[in-house]
């Protein structure tokens, strides 16, 4: 058996115990599979206490954080919002007290960027004219924000000490990660320095080594033009995140996921209501992959062996680039789940 969690489980956003074992035993019946689920998106009573502004987040904790300060307060901390986004991002809370308790925003004004927590729902509204003022630096200097000119505010956990986990020990190991989601506003003008995307991203760790691979697949990207059916792979560093990124277009025939029957696909506009996506990465999968790395870059230490890496965290890179013209995003996401299949060879 691989290792899941270590010697303590904890009450707080984890995967229940219940959840895990009733799934691994369906799992079991139905495919002579041993499901394990390590991480299940919780149900939110408020907000408070979970939104953090570039600033190390809890571990264990289901929170959302913001890469980039509000300019309109004074030590760049988002405040309680009590306009209704839904329009923006899909999910509508009925009334104001509510949303005070569910929302936080970089300033409590309809069209502002704002990020929700209700339920079993997260979101986000993302609009560019907070950190640009409605136009560049005359001068040329770099607006606030990642990089000068992203915005990003994401649902993140970061698994704790307790939680040792390591998807593809086992030689038949699969990891799967499924989640609803709508993307109703997108809005950029489809070039560089003009992006609107979503990208669910795992942070996998390998411990010899330290090097730090952020894994998940092309989900949406905002464009009109081009064949966005084909397969398509991407390898590069990320130097905001000191991360090395794999990804692989979220389509039929990719060489390092396998896009589940019921799952929808690579998304290039905005859409209104859930759509469902599942995705599983197996062995073999990690192999081609981290092959493909190394080959890539010879010179970069780190292991290609799927076994050695742990899972660290998850979040949804959905982000906006704008340097070169305006951007909006507004999303929601619910029933986040990860899990791990640990079959090993009969």
């Amino acid at each position: 058996m691989m290792e899941i969690w270590g010697s303590g489980l904890s009450t707080r956003d984890y995967a229940t115990v219940t959840v895990a074992l009733l799934f691994a035993l369906l799992g079991r019946a139905a495919f002579g599979a041993e499901w394990h689920v390590v991480f299940s998106q919780p149900d939110v009573l408020t907000i408070d206490g979970r939104v953090y502004v570039i600033e190390r987040r809890a571990l264990g904790q289901w929170a959302m954080t913001s890469w980039q300060k509000s300019p309109f307060t004074a030590d760049g901390t988002f405040v309680p919002v009590d306009w209704d986004p839904g329009e923006k991002t899909g999910l509508s809370i009925p009334d104001e007290r509510t949303r005070g308790m569910a929302q936080r925003g970089m300033r409590n004004v309809a069209g502002s960027t704002v990020c929700q927590m209700h339920g079993d729902t997260v979101g986000a509204y993302l609009n560019s004219a907070d950190l640009s003022g409605q136009g560049g630096d005359a001068e040329g200097n770099p607006l606030p924000g990642s990089n000068g000119y992203k915005q990003m505010v994401t649902p993140q956990y970061s698994f704790g000490p307790e939680e040792t986990i390591h998807p593809w020990r086992a030689p038949d190991s699969r990891l799967q990660v499924s989640l609803d989601l709508q993307i109703p506003t997108a809005v950029c003008a489809e070039k560089k320095g003009s992006l609107a995307s979503a990208n669910p991203l795992l942070t996998l760790v390998d411990p010899k080594t330290k090097v730090k691979i952020s894994w998940g697949p092309m989900l949406f990207s905002k464009r009109t033009r081009g064949d966005a059916t084909r397969p398509l792979q991407h390898i590069a560093y990320d130097a905001p995140s000191h991360s090395w990124m794999i990804r692989d277009r979220l389509v039929p025939g990719a060489s390092w996921l396998e896009l589940a029957p019921a799952s929808a696909s690579y998304q290039t506009a905005p859409w209104r209501g859930w759509r469902h996506f599942c995705w599983s990465v197996t062995r073999a999968h990690a192999t081609a992959a981290l092959e493909s790395m190394r080959e890539q870059e010879p010179q970069l230490e780190f292991s290609v062996d799927p076994g050695d890496y742990q899972l660290a965290s998850f979040h949804l890179n959905a982000e906006t680039h704008f340097q070169a013209a305006p951007a909006e995003l507004g999303w929601s996401m619910r029933h986040l789940r990860i899990a791990v299949d640990s079959r090993r060879e009969r």
